[in-house]
């Protein structure tokens, strides 16, 4: 028997790590973006719908909207009381409908609406500082001549000195404002969240 003879291979079976089996990516499609018209119609529809969901063009549609009339009737206005006070009409009609969209605008970027509650919030703390703050020195500002800048500013300034607390609260609230502003708006210039969040299904991806 020759001794260099080959031998036969010896089977070794091994288990072959399984192959993760693929999984389905459902297809994920955007729909059209809404025309100016159906956005404020919407908005107008859902005047008091501080739930749900509102995707970019529907929310800054109407920011256009509102703005561009406000625009043209604030110009009349001081042509025309009539139309000052049509202006003034305006802006309380549509600032519910604003409310709203911009909540539903927070809730399709997967956040709460306590951010406007917030600022809400922030806005009446200057206003009600700064009304105080008049009131203290009413006297004093309702016989200074409005022509006069610089005696008006001047005012002002006493009415600061004689309540830092109320002018802190104010600058406070002034910062905190501006600076929540510019947080809403990078939120609500964000693309909307994909698929359903906790406010509801997506108005953008289907």
């Amino acid at each position: 028997m020759e001794q260099n003879q080959p031998q036969p291979p010896v089977f070794n079976p091994q288990q072959q790590p399984q192959q993760p089996a693929p999984q389905y990516q459902p297809r994920v499609t955007a729909s059209p973006m809404m025309d100016p018209v159906t956005a404020v119609k919407t908005c107008f529809i859902k005047y008091f719908d501080f739930k749900g969901r509102a995707r970019r063009s529907e929310f800054w549609w109407f920011v256009l909207f509102v703005i561009i009339v406000s625009s043209v009737l604030s110009f009349f206005g001081m042509l025309s009381p009539i139309v000052g006070y049509v202006s003034l009409a305006f802006s309380l009609a549509v600032l519910i409908p604003e409310l709203a969209v911009l909540c539903r605008r927070l809730h399709d970027t997967g956040r709460g609406s306590w951010w406007v509650a917030l600022m809400a919030l922030l806005i009446a703390g200057y206003y009600g500082s700064f009304a105080t703050l008049i009131g203290n020195n009413f006297t004093e500002l309702a016989t200074t001549n409005p022509q006069d800048v610089m005696a008006m500013a001047q005012e002002m300034a006493n009415s600061i000195q004689e309540s830092p607390g109320l002018a802190t609260v104010m600058m406070i609230c002034s910062m905190g404002s501006i600076l929540l502003a510019l947080i809403m708006l990078i939120f609500t210039i964000k693309d909307s969240d994909w698929g359903e969040n906790k406010y509801g299904p997506s108005p953008k991806y289907k």
